[in-house]
């Protein structure tokens, strides 16, 4: 490892990163703290509050680059052809979701039950990452909604998105078994199938 002065700012901040990422990878968030950070980057915990602001700042970094990873997963145009139904495409969306949390697992872990503050004390840059994901469902929920009816619209992309969530988390929490021998994609198809037939049934 190079000596402490041999780091550029840009260069410790990314390696802090980089050591974070491999600490939630392979033993989880609960691992993380600034004195293990610092152990695997030879530099005092006080170097990574000063980079960082806090370890808060530390883990909306983290976060983001799983939000970005995450994105990308969801974003490709040809996952959702046009000739697809708006269930089929959020159904497509749904799978990958659930495929992106098995094969990322400790990082989905940290992004959905670490304790940050309100919303409100999100930096923007964050808030502005989950919104780009939600956009892609909104996007796909449009054709059911008028121009006028923005705030409905982003409702029904929470409550899919939170609902697909919940059931993802129940059967990786061994819930679901206690219910139904179906898996938490059956039971999220299910769902979307018939939210998606009520608001057309709406539109109508």
């Amino acid at each position: 490892m190079a000596r402490r002065n041999d780091h550029t700012r840009e260069e410790l901040k990314s390696l802090t990163l980089e050591r974070a990422l491999k600490i939630v990878k392979n033993e989880g968030f609960q691992k993380l703290t600034a004195r293990r950070i610092a152990k695997e980057i030879n530099y005092t915990p006080g170097t990574i509050y000063n980079m960082f602001g806090s370890m808060d700042g530390l883990y909306f970094a983290l976060n983001a680059h799983t939000l970005d990873k995450l994105f990308e997963t969801i974003a490709a145009p040809e996952q959702y052809p046009a000739e697809a139904t708006i269930s089929e495409n959020i159904k497509t969306i749904a799978k990958s979701y659930m495929d992106f949390a098995q094969n990322n697992k400790e990082l989905w872990l940290m992004l959905f039950n670490m304790s940050f503050p309100t919303k409100d004390k999100a930096p923007d840059w964050y808030r502005e990452k989950v919104q780009s994901i939600l956009d892609i469902l909104e996007n796909l929920l449009a054709p059911l909604f008028s121009e006028n009816q923005t705030r409905e619209k982003a409702i029904a992309a929470r409550t899919i998105w939170s609902s697909v969530h919940g059931i993802y988390l129940m059967e990786q929490t061994n819930k679901i078994g206690f219910m139904s021998d179906k898996s938490a994609l059956d039971m999220a198809e299910c769902l979307i199938d018939n939210f998606i037939a009520g608001l057309q049934q709406n539109a109508a």
